[in-house]
């Protein structure tokens, strides 16, 4: 569930992009609370160029959390902007990097984009960290498949981003094209689903005790390929919504995720630019998708 939480928050927070391809960097930290409980911190850093941009996240335990099972998890993704000045600027990714620990388990995965077809090629290492002995998505304690799924056709792949650079797009066509809906085609190395996000108008929120000026986006998952089916109704059911600040910095400063099982909330606890002391025990992902400690 934790690993699936965030990656879903991954692509949520990824929709973290200036309004037009101008120089910017952000380096924010969160605090992830589930069930009122302080279970994890994630940080998130943006650097972005007129032609090219780069994302990161990583999470790592904390609290109740961290005593019953030491948990990292990162994720990466670069790739180039193009468009005009008359076209709405479109990421193009070319490379996706996760990677995640537990005490018996881990995993590492590198996506690849042909940048002429678009197509979408992964490649997966699932082993012990203890040990280094390979295992098998069926060894994973929540698969409960006794086949593996089949792999994602070829077509399903062509045209597909990955989760992150799926929201930096989600967020230019919602703030530069003026589009109050998107749907957005996602492959994120085994699955292939499509996040539909939704702008509504800005409004007065309280976060942290202090009110805001936000522009909530709520996104929701439509499976398309990979699920079983009683997968695919917990994803369909599942919510997101992220409150962006309404300036020109447009920085997520509440993501909130749920279904009817759960609900955990990351807030915005720290500017890592302006307080680089508040972040230094965080992890970052690295350029080969692993994660290290600052």
């Amino acid at each position: 569930m934790i690993m699936r939480s965030f990656i879903f928050a991954c692509a949520v927070i990824g929709l973290l992009s200036p309004a037009q391809a101008e120089t910017q960097r952000e380096r924010l930290l969160y605090e992830i609370m589930l069930g009122g409980l302080h279970i994890g911190d994630s940080m998130v850093t943006f650097s972005q160029s007129p032609d090219a941009y780069r994302t990161s996240l990583s999470m790592t335990s904390r609290g109740m959390l961290q005593w019953m099972q030491n948990f990292s998890a990162g994720v990466s993704s670069e790739g180039q902007l193009v468009g005009s000045a008359t076209d709405a600027i479109t990421p193009v990714p070319l490379t996706y990097r996760r990677a995640w620990t537990a005490p018996e388990m881990a995993s590492t995965m590198t996506m690849h984009f042909d940048p002429r077809t678009g197509l979408a090629t992964s490649e997966e290492k699932l082993f012990n960290p203890a040990t280094g002995a390979t295992l098998t998505p069926e060894d994973m304690p929540w698969n409960t498949r006794r086949s593996p799924l089949p792999d994602v056709p070829e077509k399903l792949r062509l045209g597909a981003m990955d989760p992150v650079a799926a929201f930096v797009s989600a967020r230019l066509a919602i703030r530069d094209a003026g589009k109050s809906e998107v749907r957005v085609p996602i492959y994120d190395g085994r699955r292939r689903y499509d996040i539909i996000s939704t702008a509504s108008t800005p409004r007065s929120y309280t976060i942290r005790d202090q009110t805001h000026d936000v522009v909530p986006v709520t996104s929701r998952v439509e499976p398309v390929f990979g699920f079983e089916p009683d997968a695919e109704d917990r994803m369909r059911e599942g919510e997101g919504k992220v409150l962006f600040s309404n300036d020109e910095r447009f920085v997520p400063l509440q993501v909130i995720l749920g279904n009817s099982m759960f609900s955990s909330v990351m807030n915005l606890v720290a500017d890592c630019e302006r307080d680089p002391a508040a972040c230094a025990a965080i992890t970052e992902t690295t350029e080969d998708g692993e994660t290290a400690s600052n």
